[in-house]
């Protein structure tokens, strides 16, 4: 889960999400090719492109000198599966304090109506 989590992190960054956008649309790219599309410099790319390969959103094929960047469809799987996981999960029992906030809620409600009468 903590991976899932760092991943989620990663892809907070709106440059990443185009990054990823941009790979979506091809097999494997170079940084040449991705960064035609972007407004962003060379060093900047390289930086974002670390951050997603670190968190395995994104793999990389080194091939002589060029190096092709693809998206890691196992690891974007794992993230959609745990927010699936999320929307099956059944509600938790209310806690004390939701409790106790609702009990105030109401008794608050009851006394206003009392003094209004």
């Amino acid at each position: 889960m903590d991976n899932v989590n760092s991943r989620f992190e990663v892809l907070g960054d709106p440059t990443r999400m185009q990054i990823l956008s941009i790979l979506s649309r091809g097999n494997k790219l170079r940084a040449k090719d991705i960064l035609e599309h972007l407004k962003i410099s060379q060093p900047t790319l390289s930086h974002h492109m670390q951050l997603l390969a670190s968190s395995r959103i994104v793999s990389a094929e080194k091939v002589g000198r060029e190096c092709f960047y693809m998206i890691d469809e196992k690891s974007i799987l794992e993230m959609k599966d745990c927010l699936s996981d999320l929307l099956s999960a059944p509600a938790e029992e209310e806690t004390e304090t939701e409790k106790k906030v609702k009990k105030d809620k109401k008794k608050k409600k009851k006394d206003k109506k009392n003094k209004i009468k």
